[in-house]
């Protein structure tokens, strides 16, 4: 049988690295912002209405171009049938697996916290049955299966709240100050998975770090093309530090 990491290493051939939070790059989600502002325009809308419900940190895995391997994976773990579906959620569950393994420890302590109690996944809202991502993190993926809980559950009006950001969206189970790591497939405006944490943080949360395994973008917008051709620059390497720009091998973040 495979390894996690013989699963995971064909991705590291077409997964690329968000840039950094700076100049024309967002603070919260890697996407691009406009010069001279901290933020997307997405994400301060988002604030504006969920306020501290937000998550306190958003890390994505890497980008999900369209058109492009990952995006294109990340869709057909969902949609197709056959084989192909296996192969896919196998594929993908071996890359969250590798990257938590990592670099989780970076995430909390960015957070301040010393770990993440409890782990679940942004539930959808169209209508889909068992989602394949709540299968993988409570079932497949190793470092998370003890930790899973199903704590979310879109509201009865949550269809009728389209794209937007709401504190609608969703209920949560109580929590009682424990630190929860949301984990989600895809980010394209995060209105979900910022109303998921939102839920989470009302129900009594402490700290709620999302973990995106795409951050979607479509080369053809904007400014999304010269963003894309700089973050090609750097190889993706699982080592690279998902908080810090350096790897694990490095300084006081020598992982041994």
């Amino acid at each position: 049988m495979a390894t996690v990491v013989e699963l995971a290493a064909r991705y590291a051939n077409f997964l690329v690295h968000p840039l950094l939070p700076g100049p024309g790059v967002c603070q919260v989600c890697r996407g691009t912002a406009r010069t001279g502002f901290p933020t997307c325009l997405q994400c301060k809308q988002t604030r504006d209405v969920l306020n501290e419900g937000v998550a306190d940190v958003v890390v994505p895995l890497s980008l999900a171009l369209k058109g492009e391997q990952y995006a294109n994976e990340l869709w057909r773990y969902k949609n197709v049938v056959g084989p192909q579906r296996q192969y896919f959620r196998t594929g993908l569950a071996a890359v969250l697996w590798r990257f938590l393994a990592l670099h989780e420890a970076c995430v909390a302590q960015h957070c301040a916290v010393p770990g993440f109690d409890t782990v679940t996944t942004v539930p959808s809202t169209g209508g889909r049955g068992d989602h394949p991502l709540r299968d993988m993190v409570a079932g497949l993926v190793d470092v998370t299966r003890d930790r899973h809980r199903d704590l979310l559950t879109p509201t009865p009006g949550a269809r009728n709240l389209g794209r937007t950001a709401s504190s609608e969206r969703y209920t949560s189970s109580a929590l009682w100050g424990e630190n929860v790591l949301l984990v989600d497939d895809t980010w394209t405006t995060g209105n979900h998975a910022q109303s998921a944490s939102a839920a989470l943080k009302a129900a009594g949360a402490h700290s709620v770090a999302t973990v995106v395994l795409g951050r979607h973008l479509n080369i053809n917008y904007g400014d999304t093309a010269a963003y894309v051709e700089q973050a090609r620059l750097r190889r993706f390497s699982w080592e690279i530090c998902a908080i810090r720009p350096w790897g694990h091998a490095e300084g006081r973040w020598r992982s041994g």
